[in-house]
């Protein structure tokens, strides 16, 4: 006898979504040893610091803590941090996320973190990111973002700092700490510190409002002396503009830099030097990713002359091997095909390599992998000796593989109309997948589908094994996961072709997604939902307000009013609209028809709103400002808040309640009665919670 879609007893509980599992975000190599950060959602989502040997035979080999117990590595700025650690020798640097100040400590944990920048005149006021040590292993280079101090009226101030790793004073204590040296400071944005080999050099790049860094960026490189001071007149810009991406500068061990640079239309990796730039392989491909976070590092350099790099081909990464010299003509300055291919692919399991830090110590190379089939993990590889191993996996416990939903790439028809056939938005779609139930037959049933949008826009989703994705399909949900345009790893005129369109092109591609699934008969056309964050989170809004596809959404803490947005967002994001909209006040009138806040009577199907309360990129009066128009306009919704989460839930019970709600209501709206002890969530209609007073 079959059982309905929605209502398959799963193996998976909305607390196991979290509690066991944790997310990496960045590592390193230093004297044999790998280093890694990981997110423990069981603490809050607290940074840990960890490393193991490399070079040991099997799989998860012991590791130890670095980071002493209730030390939180994180850095906030660009509210998105990232490069919130490095090591070198013995010897780390991190960022702590309680007073964001950077703290040093011996690599092997032995000793508590000691303060190396002074204590900011106001709470959280100077932060750091994207840090860098010297080859003198004296010096370290840092982002600094001031919320203090001159220059800060009106936003805070980005810049570049060099500060000793070792204080020289009498004694370390924080009232003789010095003031970090300003080397680079004038522009709105500064990322990637990265001294050379030599110390004789220093790279970094830069941009202005409103570009974002994957609009356009240059590379700057300056001359320094023995004492690490700049050479005055050594500045110059080695590539990028205001129309061309540079991102992931690097210096080989031989001193020659390198970057990454869209000025054909695709992230390629480019030598730069003398002045100019040679693109290693020219190809409709991304070596590239769009820099949401600092510390991205999309390739490693190895002992044998290639380089290990991050290669997205169609929108599916992979990892693979570069060698400048074979062959010779490889090596090209201009667009067009090399003859024969300098590109090896190893075949590695690996779907996606979030976050991007490729590292490499000349032999081994060390990355967080993701797969469709298996837990993610912190790998270490030696491409010479070929045998892969996980230092460390998202989780001890995982889901049996029998119960996994494998994706299948999707290329549907979309276009500037509901239907249209004028180009295509890419997706993977999750069928329901459950082996210990009977799944009704096409004549009786098709699943429910959720269409899920990941945020940015700028940004991908790709195929891995998301317990989020996974406890919808062991219910007998189907999920489909899209790419729409404006997403990256299509080149930059996918990523360009949302300038001017959000909350028409990227919504568009989620209904004709929802539209070619049922047509198909993937999905049942009467039970569609949407589901998001952020930017995902505004898709899902701007779909129901503005569209009659979709049965119901959830929306996770996503955009209602696009002008409040701009006033209110930070820095990093605060003129992301002028390309995405337009510039204001100019464009006020476009806000205003885009924002679904102001649309809300179009909005009859249920909703569910989830938010942070302390989140600052979406603030919680977005949430607050749709639920009196939802109470106006009598559309049935639910509210969920979670007063100290951010932007992005990072504490387990609140993920798993999250996630618990968010099904619960999928049952309210289409009808089916959940498997399982799930609380379920209180839907009004024409009143207002409590919580959201």
């Amino acid at each position: 006898m079959s059982t309905p879609y929605g209502e398959w007893p799963s193996p998976i509980e909305p607390a196991d979504i979290a509690a066991g599992g944790r997310g990496f975000a960045g590592v390193r190599i230093a004297d044999g040893n790998a280093y890694w950060l990981e997110r423990r959602p069981s603490e809050g989502g607290r940074g840990v610091l960890c490393r193991a040997p490399l070079g040991g035979a099997g799989d998860l080999p012991a590791h130890e803590e670095v980071t002493p117990e209730g030390f939180d590595v994180r850095t906030l700025v660009h509210q998105y941090g990232g490069g919130d650690f490095t090591v070198a020798g013995d010897t780390a640097v991190v960022a702590s996320m309680d007073d964001q100040r950077l703290y040093r400590l011996p690599a092997d944990g032995s000793v508590d973190p000691t303060p190396i920048t002074p204590e900011p005149p106001e709470p959280l006021g100077l932060r750091y990111a994207d840090v860098a040590i010297g080859p003198d292993h004296q010096t370290v280079y840092a982002v600094r973002e001031r919320h203090v101090g001159p220059e800060t009226d009106d936003e805070p101030a980005n810049e570049i700092v060099r500060l000793p790793l070792h204080p020289d004073a009498d004694d370390e204590t924080e009232a003789a700490l010095p003031d970090p040296v300003v080397i680079a400071e004038g522009h709105d944005f500064y990322a990637a510190p990265r001294p050379s080999p030599a110390g004789d050099r220093i790279a970094y790049l830069r941009w202005d409002h409103p570009n974002m860094p994957w609009d356009g960026t240059e590379l700057v490189v300056e001359a320094l002396d023995a004492s690490g001071e700049r050479v005055e007149g050594s500045r110059r810009v080695a590539a990028g503009g205001d129309d061309e991406s540079v991102c992931s500068p690097a210096w080989s061990p031989d001193g020659v830099l390198h970057a990454v640079s869209d000025r054909t239309g695709w992230w390629n990796l480019y030598r730069v030097e003398d002045g100019s730039l040679a693109n290693y392989h020219p190809a409709d491909a991304e070596f590239g990713v769009p820099m949401w976070q600092l510390g991205v590092s999309t390739y490693a350099f190895l002992d044998d002359g290639r380089i290990a790099t991050l290669y997205t081909d169609a929108g599916e990464p992979s990892l693979r091997l570069l060698d400048p010299d074979a062959p010779e003509d490889g090596l090209t300055t201009g667009g067009g095909e090399p003859a024969g291919s300098p590109l090896d692919d190893p075949d590695l399991p690996y779907s996606s390599f979030r976050p991007t830090a490729i590292r490499s110590d000349g032999e081994h190379v060390v990355f967080v992998g993701h797969r469709p089939d298996a837990p993610s993990a912190v790998v270490e590889w030696s491409p010479s000796a070929g045998p892969r191993r996980h230092l460390r996996e998202s989780t001890d416990d995982p889901l049996d593989p029998e119960y996994v939903s494998t994706p299948t790439p999707v290329v549907f028809p979309t276009g500037d109309a509901v239907g249209a056939d004028e180009t295509v938005a890419y997706a993977h779609y999750y069928p329901p997948h459950n082996p210990d139930v009977t799944p009704p037959s096409d004549d009786e049933e098709r699943p429910p589908l959720v269409v899920t949008v990941h945020g940015g826009p700028t940004s991908r989703s790709e195929a891995t094994l998301s317990t989020s994705t996974q406890f919808l399909t062991t219910r007998g949900v189907a999920v489909l996961d899209v790419n729409y345009r404006g997403s990256t790893g299509y080149g930059r005129a996918y990523r360009d072709a949302l300038q001017g369109e959000w909350g028409v092109r990227d919504t568009l591609d989620c209904v004709n997604a929802a539209r070619y699934a049922a047509a198909e008969g993937l999905a049942d056309p009467d039970r569609l939902a949407i589901s998001g964050g952020s930017a995902g989170g505004y898709a899902v809004l701007s779909a129901l307000a503005f569209h009659d596809t979709f049965d119901a959404g959830a929306s996770y803490y996503g955009v209602a009013d696009l002008a409040a947005l701009a006033a209110e967002t930070h820095k990093f994001e605060s003129r992301y609209l002028d390309g995405l909209v337009g510039p204001l006040p100019a464009a006020e009138d476009v806000y205003r028809e885009r924002s679904p806040l102001y649309h809300a009577e179009g909005i009859t199907a249920p909703l569910l709103l989830l938010q942070g309360g302390k989140d600052e990129v979406v603030p919680r009066a977005q949430a607050t400002a749709m639920i009196d128009a939802l109470v106006e306009n009598g559309t049935p919704y639910a509210y969920v808040e979670f007063p100290e989460e951010r932007h992005g839930f990072r504490d387990a019970d609140n993920i798993a309640r999250a996630h618990e709600a968010e099904f619960a209501f999928y049952g309210e709206a289409f009808g089916f009665e959940p498997a399982g002890d799930l609380d379920p969530v209180e839907v009004f209609t024409g009143e207002r919670p409590p919580e959201a007073e």
